[in-house]
């Protein structure tokens, strides 16, 4: 990874802080059931599966990975399926616990899945983006993001012209799994990039509408400790925009 010359005095912190992430590329391409997709329908062997929300109501389903169509990452499972769901209200589940479902296995004869999200038409309204996709990952190593608080405590007194460089080289846009967020107003208090994992960024995309409240994004963080326990049920979530 090439650092510019200019922030060649801080190439060995930089170069310290080098994780690999898939970015994601959404398609408007139909998905088989157990394919990497955002929102449509989720894996499932039966509609009992659907978990529903501290409301009493189904919760919104953002998005399925197959961690199999992914380059592997340090400390994820190299195969299963990983749902994502949410509360069904208008503040995108922000303060009700998320639901993250790990599949270890799964079958891929469709006559034995449900083909159709029962419950989709129903939280339609609520959902943060307006096009189900396909997800398929591009991999990329990342320095450490510009709103992560190693970022902040390491450069918040350089020169214009080093920030605006800076900038260009540790931008963490873009949805992806594993790597570094981006925070649009500060990183939550417990997040810390040692102890927990980016699980999964929904960021701005025009292919799929994603957009949370003005110009927002979402993450989920898991503990690394919780990540190599294959245990998915403390999972962090937090959205925010401008």
């Amino acid at each position: 990874m090439e650092i510019p010359k200019i922030l060649k005095p801080y190439e060995e912190f930089l170069m310290s802080t080098v994780k690999p992430s898939n970015q994601i590329v959404f398609t408007l391409e139909e998905t088989k059931p157990w394919e990497s997709k955002l929102g449509g329908c989720p894996y499932l062997e039966d509609i009992g599966q659907y978990p529903m929300g501290l409301n009493g109501s189904p919760m919104m389903f953002f998005a399925q990975i197959n961690l199999a169509e992914m380059p592997s990452l340090p400390d994820f499972p190299q195969e299963g399926l990983l749902q994502f769901y949410v509360e069904d209200e208008d503040c995108y589940g922000l303060d009700a616990p998320c639901v993250v479902k790990y599949i270890p296995a799964y079958t891929t004869d469709e006559s034995a899945l449900v083909r159709e999200n029962p419950y989709s038409d129903a939280y339609e309204e609520n959902l943060p983006f307006t096009e189900d996709c396909k997800i398929t990952f591009v991999r990329q190593e990342m320095f450490v993001g510009t709103e992560c608080p190693e970022y902040q405590d390491k450069f918040g007194d350089v020169s214009e012209e080093e920030s605006d460089a800076l900038y260009d080289l540790c931008d963490a846009s873009d949805s992806r799994v594993g790597g570094y967020p981006i925070f649009v107003q500060s990183a939550p208090a417990y997040y810390n990039s040692e102890e927990y994992v980016l699980l999964l960024q929904l960021d701005l995309d025009d292919t799929s509408g994603l957009m949370f409240g003005d110009s927002g994004n979402c993450d989920f963080f898991i503990s690394r400790k919780d990540l190599l326990a294959k245990n998915f049920s403390n999972v962090e979530y937090d959205w925010q925009c401008c």
